[in-house]
């Protein structure tokens, strides 16, 4: 139960996070490109990286931070991260096929997707 509470609160903070970051780069820099989406991506990428090192490295991240952080904080926060964290882990170890696929699947699919839910929004 706690390991779920500590999901919970770190989902929370995470989900309120990529809320504010939102609205702020809609207010400093428009709406012409989805800058608050980028920003949390590819800020999640980083510190779910970074996170992950430490926790290999030095241990700094233990099992209640890394549920809090890694899967509550930046799951809620992106999930881009967690994609980009595993073509990345692919592709250290040797599997580039595997890393190129991730890659291509995840971008090519989930576009497809998108129009796909779209479309069927139109008509719903």
């Amino acid at each position: 139960m706690t390991q779920a509470i500590l999901v919970m609160v770190g989902g929370s903070l995470g989900a309120l996070s990529r809320y504010g970051i939102s609205l702020l780069a809609v207010s400093l820099f428009g709406t012409n490109f989805p800058w608050g989406t980028l920003i949390v991506n590819l800020s999640g990428s980083f510190l779910i990286g970074l996170a992950l090192s430490l926790a290999e490295r030095h241990l700094v991240v233990g099992p209640a931070a890394r549920l809090f952080f890694v899967t509550g904080f930046l799951g809620a926060l992106t999930t881009f991260s967690t994609y980009a964290l595993e073509t990345v882990a692919a592709a250290r170890t040797g599997a580039f096929r595997l890393a190129f696929a991730n890659l291509v699947l995840n971008n090519l699919v989930g576009l497809f997707l998108v129009l796909l839910g779209w479309r069927v929004g139109k008509f719903w």
